[in-house]
């Protein structure tokens, strides 16, 4: 559906499928989707940064 629409382009690789966003044809959505990975992106280095944290403090405590 999102590549009849021209919102995605399909590459494939053997039996594999790579589909790639076309940002241009996204028009306003791209902005939106770009700022949804940010925050998630963000979200996850603080959440790696605390288990590194952790794991720093337990190797200490032992």
């Amino acid at each position: 559906m999102l590549r009849d629409a021209g919102l995605v382009t399909l590459r494939q690789d053997g039996r594999k499928r790579f589909y790639r966003a076309d940002r241009r044809r996204m028009g306003p959505l791209d902005d939106y989707l770009q700022s949804m990975w940010a925050i998630k992106l963000d979200a996850l280095a603080g959440l790696a940064e605390v288990a590194e944290r952790n794991a720093t403090s337990e190797g200490r405590t032992k």
